[in-house]
C-alpha cells in the first residue's frame, strides 16, 4: 500500500527533450562553453559531477540490497538528458536477475503527470485553478469551498480512503479486487474531513481520483486516452503504459509484499485503488527520470503554468512543501511511491539538470518501507551536496 511519507522532497532552463536514445534522451543546449570542472570531477551533460559517479551509484545499489534485505534494487542518473549511470542488483524472481530496463508500477509518479494535463487545460483557457469542485461534482461535501488548486496541492481537507480500516480489511482480504473511482470517493466522503478546506496539507488519494474525473469530464473522453495523447507521447515516454488492471508489459520487475502476514508475490495485485483510473501506470527507471526532467523544464506548459506546478503551496514538514501534484524541497521536485512491495523515488534538480531515479522491491525481512528513498538520498548528497535532501 502506498503510504505517503513526509520528506524534504524549478526554474526554467534551456533543455529541450527529444527522442529516446540508447543510454538516454536527446538534449539540445545553447550558450557559451562551460568552465572546466574542478579536480576530481568530469563534465556530463554540461554539468560537473564526481568522476566516481558510476561506481558510487553501483555501490549504493549493491549495498542497499544487503542492508535493507531487498529482493531487487536499481538506480540511474541522467544529466541534461545524458545517461551517466544505471545499475541493478538482486533478482526479479528466483534465478532471474533484475535489470534496469524492467517495468514496474510507478504509483504517485503519475500524479504530476495528471497536474501537467490539468495545467494544459488552464493554458487552453478551459478551466482555472480557482474553479470550485462544485462546477463538476456538486454532490460532494464542501464542493463549493474546494478549488482545483486545493485538490492538486493536497489541501482539500478530504480524508484519505487508504487509511480507512474497512478499506484496508477489504483490500487485504482480496488484493485482486478491482475498485471503481466512485467506490473510493464514497469511502473518503464517508469519513470526517481531515481538516478545513485550504487550511493546510492533508494527503488524500481521493484528491487524485477527483482530479482524474474532472480532467476526463472537461476533455469528454477517458482519462487514459487523454494522458497518453497529451502527456506521455509528447514527453517521449515510450515505455510508460496505462492500465488500472493487473498486467505489466515485459520485462517485468516482480514485487513482493508481507503486509498480509506472509511474504508473497504481489506483482499482479489489482492497482485500481492507487490513483485515478486512466492514471495507473507502469514504467521504467529511465522513463521515470525523463518524465521529471520534462516537468522540471516545463516541456508541455507555458512558463507561468510550469512555474505554478513546482511552486510550494502548503508545508508538509521541515523544508518539505507540496506544490501541484508533487513535493518540493531545496528546489528538487520529488515523488516516492511505496505500495504492494514496490518502492520508488524520482527527483529532479533543475539548476543542475540532474535526474535521479531509484527502485526497490521488498525482500523477506526487509527493514524499511521505501529503501529506494535512502538510495536516492545518498546519491543526491554525492552529486549535489549543495542541495541536500532528507526524504525522511
Amino acid at each position: 500500500m502506498r503510504r505517503y511519507r513526509t520528506f524534504t522532497a524549478a526554474c526554467l532552463g534551456s533543455l529541450l527533450l527529444g527522442a529516446s536514445l540508447a543510454g538516454g534522451w536527446t538534449a539540445v543546449r545553447s550558450g557559451s562553453a562551460a568552465a572546466p570542472c574542478p579536480s576530481g570531477q568530469v563534465s556530463r551533460g554540461g554539468t560537473c559531477l564526481p568522476d566516481d559517479t558510476e561506481e558510487f551509484v553501483a555501490r549504493q545499489v549493491a549495498d542497499a540490497l544487503k542492508t535493507y534485505r531487498l529482493t531487487a534494487a536499481m538506480a540511474g542518473v541522467w544529466v541534461g538528458g545524458e545517461r551517466v549511470s544505471a545499475a541493478a542488483a538482486g533478482e526479479t524472481m528466483t534465478g532471474f536477475p533484475a535489470t534496469t530496463d524492467m517495468r514496474f508500477r510507478i504509483g504517485s509518479v503519475a500524479i504530476p503527470l495528471m497536474t501537467t494535463e490539468l495545467l494544459r487545460l488552464v493554458d487552453a483557457g478551459r478551466l482555472t485553478l480557482d474553479d470550485k469542485l462544485s462546477r463538476w461534482r456538486p454532490d460532494l461535501p464542501h464542493a463549493d469551498e474546494i478549488t482545483l488548486k486545493m485538490l492538486a496541492s493536497a489541501s482539500s481537507g478530504y480524508a484519505d480512503y487508504v487509511t480507512d480500516k474497512a478499506f484496508i480489511a477489504a483490500l487485504y482480504k482480496n488484493p485482486f479486487r478491482h475498485w471503481t473511482g466512485e467506490e473510493l470517493v464514497r469511502i473518503a466522503m464517508s469519513r470526517p474531513m481531515a481538516r478545513p478546506p485550504g487550511s493546510g496539507f492533508a494527503y488524500s488519494h481521493a484528491n487524485w481520483v477527483l482530479l482524474g474525473d474532472i480532467i476526463a469530464r472537461v476533455e469528454r473522453r477517458p482519462l487514459g486516452e487523454v494522458m497518453r495523447e497529451n502527456v506521455l507521447e509528447p514527453m517521449g515516454l515510450t515505455r510508460t503504459d496505462i492500465s488500472s488492471r493487473a498486467e505489466i508489459p515485459a520485462p517485468v520487475l516482480h514485487g513482493f509484499d508481507n503486509e498480509r502476514g506472509v511474504f508473497e508475490d504481489s506483482t499482479y495485485w489489482d492497482p485500481s485503488w492507487t490513483v485515478a483510473e486512466g492514471a495507473v501506470m507502469t514504467s521504467t527507471l529511465e522513463d521515470m527520470a525523463k518524465s521529471f526532467a520534462a516537468i522540471g523544464e516545463g516541456k508541455l506548459l507555458t512558463p507561468e503554468s510550469s512555474r505554478l506546478q513546482v511552486t510550494p503551496v502548503v508545508k508538509i514538514k521541515g523544508n518539505a512543501w507540496f506544490a501541484l501534484g508533487l513535493p518540493v524541497e531545496n528546489t528538487w521536485i520529488v515523488q516516492n511511491p511505496s505500495f504492494a512491495g514496490y518502492a520508488g523515488t524520482v527527483a529532479y534538480l533543475p539548476s543542475r539538470k540532474l535526474a535521479i531515479a531509484t527502485v526497490a522491491t521488498q525482500g523477506l525481512g526487509s527493514t524499511v518501507q521505501n529503501a529506494s528513498s535512502n538510495v536516492l538520498q545518498a546519491i543526491a548528497a554525492h552529486l549535489a551536496p549543495e542541495r541536500p535532501l532528507t526524504l525522511g
